[in-house]
C-alpha cells in the first residue's frame, strides 16, 4: 500500500491554496495523480509539484485543469498562484508601479522591463541563476505591464544605452520583434524613450539600472537592479535623491526622442 499524500495546509500562502484545491477536486472524482496528469497531457511528478506548490502553473496548465474539473477557478486565479513564489523586492515593484504618477526607468544593458517583450524578457531569465523559474518571473513582468499599459496609466521615461538595442537577446528575430515594440510604445502620449549614444564614453549610471517611482501621493521609492537579476527596493530620501540626479544626468547625454527613433529604425533594419 502505497504512502498518503504529505498534507497541503490551504492557509499556508496562496500557492499552496492552488495546490490544495487541485488535490482536494481530484481526490472529490476518485482519480488517481497519474490519472489527472494522463488528461493534463502532463507528467506525474509535474502535476504532484503543482498540488505541493513546489511549481508554479501557466496560462496553458490552468486551462487545462479547468477543462477536467470542470471549474474556471483555475484560470482565474493562476496569476495570484505565480506571484505568490516571488521575491518580496518584485512583489513591491510591482505594488508601487501599479500607484506610480511617474516612472523613470534606466537600463545600461538590456531593454528596460516595462517595455520587454515576451519572448525577449523570457531569454533574458532562461539565460540566468532564475531560470528554473522563467514562466513565473515572465508571467509576472507581463502583468506589470497591462498595469502600466492601462487608460490614464503612468508617464513613463526610458533611458537605455544603445549598446543594449544592439544585443541580440534572443537572435535577430527575437531583436527585431522588441524594437518594433519601443517603437510602437513611442507613439504613446504618455511615454518618452531616449537612447544613449554608443560614442558617448564615461557617463553616470553606467554601473546598473534603476527605476524611480513617483506615486500621485506620499514619497518617491527606487527599484535597484542587480547582477543576478533580482534587485531590491531603495526608500532612504538621500539615495533617492542622488538618483534623480543621476537620472537627470543620464538624460543629458542622451538622443532626442527623434533622433533615438531613427536609431532604433537603423538597428532594425540591419537584423
Amino acid at each position: 500500500m502505497g504512502r498518503p499524500p504529505n498534507p497541503i495546509d490551504p492557509n499556508g500562502s496562496f500557492a499552496e491554496h492552488y495546490g490544495w484545491k487541485i488535490r482536494t477536486l481530484r481526490e472529490e472524482r476518485g482519480w488517481s495523480l497519474e490519472e489527472l496528469a494522463t488528461k493534463l497531457v502532463c507528467s506525474v511528478s509535474h502535476l504532484s509539484r503543482l498540488e505541493r506548490a513546489l511549481k508554479a502553473p501557466d496560462k496553458q496548465i490552468a486551462r487545462l485543469l479547468d477543462a477536467a474539473l470542470d471549474t474556471t477557478y483555475f484560470t482565474e486565479h493562476w496569476l495570484l498562484a505565480v506571484r505568490d513564489r516571488l521575491s518580496s523586492s518584485a512583489r513591491s515593484l510591482a505594488e508601487h508601479e501599479a500607484e506610480a504618477r511617474v516612472v523613470r526607468a534606466y537600463m545600461p544593458t538590456l531593454v528596460v522591463g516595462p517595455f520587454q517583450t515576451e519572448d525577449y524578457a523570457r531569454a533574458i531569465v532562461k539565460a540566468g541563476a532564475y531560470r528554473a523559474n522563467v514562466d513565473v518571473i515572465v508571467a509576472e513582468r507581463m502583468r506589470r505591464q497591462a498595469v502600466l499599459g492601462r487608460e490614464n496609466g503612468p508617464r513613463i521615461q526610458a533611458v537605455m544605452d544603445e549598446t543594449a538595442l544592439r544585443r541580440r537577446i534572443g537572435g535577430p528575430d527575437v531583436l527585431r520583434a522588441q524594437l518594433e515594440r519601443l517603437l510602437e510604445e513611442m507613439i504613446r502620449p504618455n511615454v518618452t524613450i531616449q537612447v544613449v549614444p554608443a560614442d558617448v564614453g564615461e557617463y553616470p549610471g553606467l554601473p546598473g539600472g534603476f527605476e524611480l517611482l513617483s506615486p500621485a501621493e506620499g514619497s518617491d521609492v527606487a527599484y535597484v537592479e542587480g547582477t543576478t537579476g533580482m534587485g531590491r527596493m531603495v526608500q532612504e530620501p538621500a539615495a533617492i535623491s542622488a538618483m534623480h540626479e543621476t537620472y537627470d544626468l543620464i538624460r543629458a547625454v542622451a538622443l532626442p526622442v527623434n533622433i533615438t527613433a531613427q536609431v532604433i529604425k537603423e538597428i532594425r533594419d540591419t537584423l
